[in-house]
């Protein structure tokens, strides 16, 4: 599923979809999904439907503009450990913190697009796709790690991501959408020290 969005041609055409898409995000963030309307979006953004639809055909469009952006933020933040070069124990650590971080700044959207794919079929399979871009990066991790010798050989790669990656995402869920009471860096020194132990990175 992609955005039938409609690129603007003027720095004042951007500027104008950016009020529009972040007057959707503040809508879907405070109301249920099914009750949003094309009008609600609008006179957030303080536009006529005119406008709105020059820009987005639906409140579906909007939505899926967000989640684009919110996985390009995800994925950048959490491809390259903080530091470079350093030991595999580090990079592991920095880039757990890093997610952790990015999913709790955009809870909201995380927790729209829960709603909505449970019930569109469209998001739904955009959702299993996002996830599959973030097993499969954890896979390559682990060969890599392994293939360096810094990694238990006798992990099963897939499904060691499929097991870790899961493991985040959920505590990541619990702690910023459903607010478990958790302690922030407990819970990150804790997932990374399951990780470590899980893959046979030493400290």
């Amino acid at each position: 599923m992609t955005v039938e969005a409609r690129e603007p041609r003027t720095p004042r055409g951007w500027a104008r979809r950016e009020q529009v898409l972040r007057a959707g995000q503040k809508v879907f963030e405070r109301t249920s999904y099914y009750e949003v309307r094309v009008a609600d979006i609008a006179t957030e953004a303080k536009v006529s439907h005119g406008t709105f639809y020059t820009y987005f055909t639906s409140k579906d469009d909007v939505l899926m503009a967000l989640v684009d952006e919110l996985v390009d933020v995800s994925l950048a933040v959490s491809s390259q450990p903080l530091t470079p070069g350093a030991a595999p124990a580090q990079q592991l650590t920095e880039t757990i913190t890093s997610f952790m971080h990015t999913y709790r700044d955009n809870a909201g959207m995380h927790r729209v697009l829960e709603q909505v794919a449970a019930s569109n079929p469209d998001f739904m399979a955009y959702r299993r796709r996002v996830r599959q871009r973030y097993i499969e990066r954890i896979e390559a991790t682990i060969r890599v790690w392994q293939d360096r010798g810094v990694g238990d050989p006798s992990l099963d790669p897939r499904h060691g991501a499929e097991a870790l990656g899961g493991m985040v995402a959920d505590v990541a869920f619990a702690r910023y959408v459903l607010q478990e009471p958790l302690d922030e860096q407990t819970a990150i020194d804790t997932l990374s020290r399951i990780w470590r132990k899980a893959v046979g990175v030493p400290e």
